[in-house]
């Protein structure tokens, strides 16, 4: 599990894999100072490392070392600390730094973290030619291996390239594009970070308000106000889909007067989808924008909902017909809240995840394979949910406002699965109505020789065996379904445009399809 309680963070790894450089820029992402051990040891000892291992010889210098490690680790200070590369050899030292934050270790490939060490041959005191750095390296494989946080990088990685790696892996991201960046943090018990992130906030907000749902306010709002440590008032909506609507905004609306929310004063969500969604639509009007701040309880909100910035509420007519781009000030995805959810819930999770999978992360197909044994294991879940949610912040950054159709990847089984969801009165979930678009999806890219055949079967195994359904109802007409396509908040010039799986890996959007085989394929229920 993933420490959150110290706000430090270690870069650990061998020589010249870039560690000072990574904890500059990723101090700079998450509001953090950046330290460099090595040069707090060579001030402590009034001198560089090579100098003083010359003189005074290696032991020296490892105590010297440990006596700097532990006098910052006494002091836990909010920063990202660049380690030497053999600063946690001394099992005294690795558990000190194990016990203040957590430690990822950095892998360069010998060959590169070579050529590296022969253009400054001589400036470290324990490699100073690549030959010596390679023996070294050998000698400290196991050791290196030894730390369960790991990235693995090529070489070729620019610096900017590194940090947003180091930060996925802890399931930290940072989304910008769209106004203000906001950070994302995936965690067991990511809501002990709520008092940080408001305290960073500029202006301070003088009040809050949480609205949650009939189900999340029992549950969490408690937890909400005793990490807090004040009395928030909460607002509760009745949870299910039926109530994304109009008239439950302007209950918000009446709820966010009652609270006296100004325009620097923030509205906490503490919900699923609906939940964020109606929040954050209600947030951007009220007072013409005000912040607010998302706590997904949900697997489908944490994976997907609860990110992008999208909010809105339903009509009558349609899914998601009103809107806004309004991005929340921070989203605490506490991963320990999916043990409370029924198997449904996370079914239609797991729906979303599936679809993230074939966009970006073919890996991640196989991953949920093993989801019926690991579902009770929430170290495994949360890594689930950041390799998910990693591949729609990858894709938000690409295209943050659907402006060059990168974003619209992100549509994928949705646009059926909105038709299929509405027809039923939302009797059919939202996940499983993704499930059954994923297919369908899948099976217009095969009947237009796009993608094999084989794919639609393929992406029906692997939904199927995750317990969701993967077949239009036979209860429903096409006519029905075909008038609520034609109602997509997506249709552009006046012809619905779709996301199309070519393979799992890879999505192509703005697909126009004949109308004649769209119809079939809602009339026939399948090619």
């Amino acid at each position: 599990m993933i420490p959150l309680a110290s706000p430090t963070l270690f870069l650990y790894g061998p020589p010249a894999t870039g560690k000072s450089t990574c904890a500059q820029n990723l101090a700079v992402a998450l509001a953090k100072s950046a330290i460099d051990l090595d040069t707090l040891i060579e001030q402590r000892l009034g001198m560089s490392i090579p100098k003083a291992v010359e003189q005074f010889g290696q032991h020296y210098f490892r105590d010297t070392e440990t006596a700097v490690l532990r006098d910052l680790c006494n002091r836990k200070p909010n920063a990202v600390v660049a380690l030497g590369g053999g600063a946690l050899l001394r099992d005294e030292n690795r558990k000190m730094a194990e016990a203040c934050g957590p430690i990822v270790c950095l892998h360069t490939p010998p060959e590169i973290l070579a050529k590296r060490v022969e253009r400054k041959a001589g400036s470290r005191p324990f490699s100073k030619t690549a030959d010596s750095l390679l023996k070294l390296l050998e000698d400290r494989r196991e050791h290196y291996a030894s730390f369960p946080l790991s990235i693995h990088l090529s070489g070729e990685q620019m610096p900017q390239e590194v940090w947003p790696k180091v930060m996925a892996k802890l399931g930290r991201f940072i989304v910008s594009g769209m106004g203000a960046p906001y950070p994302v943090l995936i965690a067991p018990d990511a809501v002990a970070e709520l008092p940080r992130i408001l305290e960073r906030l500029d202006p301070k907000p003088a009040h809050l308000l949480i609205i949650g749902d009939s189900n999340t306010i029992p549950l969490y709002a408690q937890r909400i106000q005793s990490v807090l440590n004040r009395d928030v008032p909460a607002f509760e909506i009745p949870a299910g889909e039926e109530h994304k609507t109009l008239a439950t905004v302007s209950k918000l609306w009446e709820a966010m007067g009652n609270a006296q929310l100004e325009r620097n004063d923030l509205v906490i969500a503490l919900g699923g989808g609906v939940t964020g969604d109606l929040t954050g639509f209600a947030a951007s009007a009220w007072l013409r924008g005000i912040r607010w701040l998302n706590l997904p309880t949900t697997l489908l909100a944490m994976v997907d909902a609860g990110i992008g910035g999208k909010t809105g509420a339903d009509l009558p007519s349609g899914k998601n017909l009103i809107g806004a781009f309004h991005p929340p000030c921070a989203v605490l995805a506490d991963t320990t809240t999916l043990a409370t959810l029924s198997e449904r819930d996370i079914r239609c999770g797991l729906a979303e995840t599936l679809k993230h999978a074939v966009i970006g992360d073919p890996e991640l197909l196989e991953m949920l394979n093993h989801f019926a044994e690991k579902r009770t294991d929430i170290d495994w879940l949360t890594h689930m949910v950041i390799r998910s949610a990693g591949v729609k912040i990858r894709t938000i950054l690409e295209d943050p406002f659907e402006r060059t159709g990168r974003r619209a990847a992100l549509n994928l089984g949705h646009t059926i699965g909105h038709a299929v969801e509405a027809a039923s009165g939302f009797t059919i979930a939202h996940g499983e109505a993704v499930a059954i678009g994923t297919v369908a999806a899948a099976r217009l890219a095969g009947h237009m020789k796009i993608a094999p055949e084989a794919l639609a079967d393929t992406l029906k195994r692997a939904l199927s065996a995750l317990g969701l359904p993967t077949e239009i109802p036979d209860t429903m007409d096409a006519e029905t379904l075909y008038a609520y396509l034609l109602r997509d908040k997506k249709k552009t010039a006046g012809k619905v445009r779709f996301a199309l799986p070519y393979a799992v890996g890879n999505v192509k959007t703005g697909i126009i399809i004949p109308e004649q085989d769209l119809y079939d394929l809602l009339e026939r229920k399948r090619f």
